[in-house]
């Protein structure tokens, strides 16, 4: 008898012990997109635009002037927030005259870190592992990226609104400098840094993992760490171009292993738990930095 009642005791605490232990680490992944947004802007106050999404091409752009890059290299968006981020060391380490992939940078690009990692994610140590560019590389696996544009292609469907398909970018496109003035839906209403979770380990929905896959821009340092909202389908979660937004699968959609949704920083720097039971219409207006569509986040 006191050990059935022993068992029923530990049936009634374990759910709580859970939900106590989520709700730390929730806590926590809110934490590092917290410190990310500060980076961000600390990075802004002093070069008055926000880092690009990511550097890549041939072509010598604006972006690269302005951050003295050759062009015909690669570089991640993280790479520029080191400094602002307590990690001025690692930042030092890195070298910008070569390719994030090349051997130089192995040390820098393998090296985990915390503020990138969401305890509720299995597997912290990840690593992201490739043939690229004429590099073979690993890298040190990220639970974020940077959500720069939603897909344009969801309109014709009726999934977003005609606005969000005409301006579809986001605040950190590739190879392009934004400021505050150009967000013109309004810091608070806008949202660019998101939860990809588990990465490059493929999941679905009900976060079911997927042997053999890997699943790209994985890496913290990876210039393909940057992603857009293309959509997916509620069931499988691999037709693309679909109603689901969060949670259907990590391949460079918003992902978490949080129960219900997943965590995202705003441009005012605060971060708020998406649900994944939002409209995909709605999310889109949230990615958008200029299309002017009314928002309220549920």
């Amino acid at each position: 008898m006191v050990i059935a009642i022993i068992g029923i005791l530990v049936a009634l605490l374990l759910p709580a012990v859970q939900a106590a232990r989520e709700a730390a680490r929730r806590m926590q992944c809110s934490n590092n997109l917290k410190q990310m947004g500060l980076a961000l802007h600390n990075f802004e106050s002093s070069r008055r635009y926000f880092p690009p999404g990511s550097i890549t091409g041939n072509t010598l752009t604006e972006a690269h002037k302005q951050l003295n890059l050759p062009a015909g290299l690669s570089h991640a968006w993280m790479m520029f927030l080191l400094p602002h981020a307590e990690q001025q060391a690692l930042f030092d380490q890195y070298q910008f005259n070569r390719d994030w992939r090349d051997p130089l940078n192995k040390t820098v690009r393998e090296t985990h870190l915390s503020l990138v990692t969401c305890p509720s994610t299995p597997n912290s140590k990840r690593l992201d592992s490739a043939t690229s560019g004429g590099f073979t590389w690993q890298s040190a696996a990220s639970d974020y990226g940077v959500d720069n544009a939603v897909n344009a292609a969801l309109y014709p469907l009726n999934l977003i609104d005609v606005a969000s398909s005409k301006s579809p970018d986001g605040v950190m496109s590739i190879n392009e400098l934004h400021t505050v003035a150009q967000i013109l839906d309004g810091m608070s209403n806008t949202m660019w840094i998101c939860e990809d979770a588990g990465r490059p380990m493929a999941y679905r929905v009900k976060r079911r993992l997927i042997a053999g896959i890997r699943v790209s821009g994985a890496g913290w340092a990876d210039r393909e760490n940057e992603y857009i909202t293309h959509g997916v389908d509620f069931a499988t979660g691999t037709i693309f171009t679909g109603p689901c937004p969060i949670n259907c699968t990590n391949n460079n959609e918003i992902y978490s292993f949080h129960p219900g949704g997943a965590m995202c920083m705003f441009g005012d720097g605060s971060v708020r738990f998406v649900a994944e039971t939002i409209d995909i219409r709605v999310v889109a207006r949230l990615i958008t930095k200029e299309a002017g569509e009314p928002v309220t986040l549920p």
